[in-house]
């Protein structure tokens, strides 16, 4: 795979995207190490989980153990029974749509039809991008999921419980990394104004439906909601150097081809 195969074949703007990687930077450097493109995205991901699930695990541990002041652990529970006091046939069903919007089907489904839309068009990178920081995101859910075993708010619950525990939201999570995912990539394809205002907005405001949902449900603590906020920003970080070695090696490799035609040619040149 080339650096055009994988940057794609409709790149129209000239400005340096956040995907491309720095002249000496940490990402051409771990490129280096790599001479396929895909075999860069794997590695690079599995050690983006392995990092990510690992912070988390340890964050959880703190609130599981109880080391943060008791007045955590209060806040927790006031927030909990405060929304509870909230509750109206209305707001159940308006907060019903916005848990949905962070449920696993909705958020494949949304990814796999973006995905689509991008794979039409040879926008490679972009998808590797995406791809990259939901895998991320809920490998390291499930990491932590089962290794905190934190029990979910001790309130009435609007939805059935997955069996999942409570630390951290993987809707809120999800939410956060499919669409400010979705945002950063509009961002780097377009310089129309109205859409990029349009998606960011989507970024901020879906994300929010969702984690206040999830705790108007009782599905979650705040500080879980919290913990899903440090989950998302880190698996899209991850997903963005993910993307940044993987445009290294097929920078590098889309080069070698163009080096060796250059010394066949000068060879031709000596001989002839």
């Amino acid at each position: 795979m080339n650096r055009m195969a994988y940057r794609g074949t409709h790149e129209q703007r000239d400005a340096p995207s956040i995907f491309d990687p720095r002249v000496d930077g940490p990402a051409t450097t771990v490129g280096h190490a790599f001479h396929v493109p895909v075999r860069a995205w794997a590695a690079s991901t599995f050690v983006g989980w392995a990092v990510v699930a690992a912070a988390m695990i340890g964050l959880g541990w703190v609130l599981v153990a109880e080391i943060l002041p008791e007045g955590v652990a209060a806040w927790d529970r006031s927030v909990a029974t405060w929304f509870v006091a909230q509750r109206t046939d209305t707001l159940n069903t308006i907060t019903a749509f916005g848990s949905m919007l962070g449920s696993t089907f909705v958020v494949i489904g949304i990814a796999v039809v973006v995905g689509i839309i991008l794979a039409i068009r040879h926008h490679w990178r972009e998808i590797g991008f995406l791809a990259a920081a939901l895998l991320i995101e809920v490998g390291a859910f499930l990491a932590a999921t089962f290794a905190i075993n934190r029990p979910r708010p001790a309130v009435p619950q609007l939805d059935v419980a997955p069996p999942t525990s409570s630390y951290p939201s993987g809707h809120t999570a999800a939410a956060l990394v499919l669409y400010v995912g979705i945002a950063i990539i509009v961002w780097t394809l377009t310089d129309n104004r109205a859409l990029r205002v349009l998606f960011w907005a989507l970024a901020v405001l879906v994300p929010i439906f969702v984690a206040l949902s999830r705790l108007y449900r009782g599905m979650h603590h705040a500080t879980d909601v919290i913990a899903s906020v440090f989950l998302a920003i880190a698996s899209i970080t991850c997903a963005v150097m993910v993307t940044r070695v993987t445009s290294a090696v097929s920078d590098a490799s889309g080069a070698e081809p163009a080096k060796a035609d250059s010394s066949a040619s000068a060879r031709h040149e000596v001989s002839a």
